[in-house]
């Protein structure tokens, strides 16, 4: 099993201060794709995905889909993950003005409207990374705590009850972007797993733990849930870079 461990402190300076860190870092554009039409937002993201400047950089980018969303209209997300800041600006630039760019934009214009994008950067992760994992629990937050969060969440991860964990879980820090459609946004806790069964049947055992109600009381004085959905992912493009990658 592979980890990556951000520090901490890092973490909760960041928090303060908005400061950018040479780290990998996520963009996530976030569509609200009129009904009806998500097959044409797909076919216009694909051709540009397979263009000569989509593949003239390292990434991965991921097509997902939204569901109970609440009050965030967004019905899609476009997340494009980078291994670092300097790659994803020396990306777009090439993007903007370029003869592909501009022939998604205006495939998409008529269908889709933008809602919200934002910058992400992780803190920390447990579990098995893996593209297995294709349904998303996301959990958006205004984190009070950074360093109990991140404790707690390690501690209910390394707990005895926690040993047979399916899938994979990510505390990221929202760097830019924290106003959104469904409240001001810190961080986000993003758990993955290869099916919404699989996630109903782990979250049907794990909440009757000890180690579940240990954690409960440290999200309740740590954090405030601003939002809470599901993402599928639709389509993946792994452009000289991949998900484990990125751990």
């Amino acid at each position: 099993m592979k980890k990556k461990l951000l520090s901490v402190l890092v973490g909760a300076l960041t928090l303060a201060s908005g400061w950018l860190q040479a780290s990998p870092t996520v963009l996530v554009y976030e569509w609200a794709v009129q009904s009806g039409k998500a097959g044409e937002f797909a076919a216009a993201l694909d051709a540009l995905q397979k263009s000569d400047i989509a593949s003239d950089r390292t990434a991965q980018l991921h097509l997902e889909s939204v569901g109970f969303n609440g009050v965030n209209p967004a019905t899609h997300r476009v997340v494009v993950l980078y291994p670092s800041i300097a790659e994803m600006d020396a990306w777009n630039k090439k993007f903007v003005g370029s003869d592909a760019g501009t022939a998604f934009l205006d495939a998409i214009n008529e269908i889709a409207s933008p809602v919200a994008q934002y910058m992400e950067q992780p803190v920390q992760s447990w579990g098995e990374v893996s593209n297995d994992d294709v349904v998303f629990d996301v959990v958006r937050m205004q984190v009070r705590d950074v360093a109990a969060t991140a404790a707690g969440l390690d501690a209910l991860m390394k707990a005895p009850e926690s040993k047979d964990f399916p899938g994979q879980i990510w505390l990221i820090q929202v760097v830019r972007g924290n106003a959104a459609p469904d409240g001001r946004v810190t961080h986000q806790i993003v758990v993955g797993y290869e099916s919404l069964a699989e996630m109903e049947s782990w979250q049907d055992y794990m909440v009757t733990t000890e180690a579940w109600k240990t954690w409960s009381s440290v999200a309740r004085e740590s954090f405030i849930v601003t939002n809470r959905f599901t993402v599928d992912w639709l389509a993946v493009y792994d452009h000289n870079y991949t998900l484990e990658d990125f751990d």
